[in-house]
């Protein structure tokens, strides 16, 4: 018997789910309009309507994740003005952070730019912003800038952050014990490259914040 690709299966399976939670989302949207604003019923759709934009972002990680994982994933790189990249990350996930009653702003120099693959680094910054939900207090701060031939993207949070005794949280961060998380961060960075440089994700304490800082370090042309 022909031996069975079970990860193609998997990826397969992991697409046809992704679909199904999109589906749900759309009747959720119809049924909360339906109810209106002022519906008792409300707080729980929105909890509801926030574990699913979670899960679908979850398994498009996933399906990137096989993608890279398997060298079947074609990097797409372009230039991005990063106020605009990092504007609609913080638009796209404000309501959830509205939900958990935590401010989402973004920082960074006016007129930077950066080359990377748009869907990767989206995704990355996506599942960095859900985990820093996990731990922060009242506010998460994404920010851009240039460093040593690097695009340096951050997601910083004011949680209880990392120090030697408590690794717990570093270890934590991004990937809800699973290590799938920190994998994804780290391959999608890797897939960038420039003048003989690969991309690489490095875990500190967030020195604007207080709590801890992620940051992918995206290689870039000379300029």
């Amino acid at each position: 018997m022909e031996k069975v690709d079970i990860s193609t299966i998997l990826a397969s399976a992991i697409h046809e789910s992704k679909n199904q939670v999109g589906t749900l989302l759309y009747q959720l949207q119809t049924v909360k309009e339906s109810l209106g604003d002022k519906a008792p019923q409300n707080k729980k759709i929105v909890h509801i309507e926030e574990s699913l934009k979670k899960l679908n972002d979850e398994w498009v990680e996933y399906l990137y994740l096989y993608r890279l994982a398997s060298d079947g994933y074609e990097l797409h790189p372009d230039t991005f003005l990063m106020e605009e990249f990092l504007d609609d990350q913080v638009f796209a996930l404000s309501s959830s952070a509205n939900a958990k009653k935590l401010e989402l702003s973004f920082d960074c120099e006016t007129g930077l730019s950066g080359s990377f693959d748009e869907r990767l680094m989206t995704a990355v910054v996506s599942t960095g912003v859900y985990n820093a939900f996990r731990y922060a207090k009242s506010s998460i701060l994404l920010s851009a800038y240039k460093e040593d031939q690097y695009l340096i993207i951050t997601v910083e949070d004011d949680g209880p952050g990392f120090n030697e005794d408590e690794e717990h949280h570093l270890d934590a961060l991004l990937d809800d014990n699973t290590g799938l998380g920190l994998y994804f961060a780290e391959l999608s960075a890797n897939a960038h490259s420039k003048n003989n440089k690969l991309g690489f994700t490095r875990k500190s304490q967030s020195t604007r914040l207080g709590g801890a800082c992620l940051s992918i370090h995206i290689p870039q042309s000379h300029d």
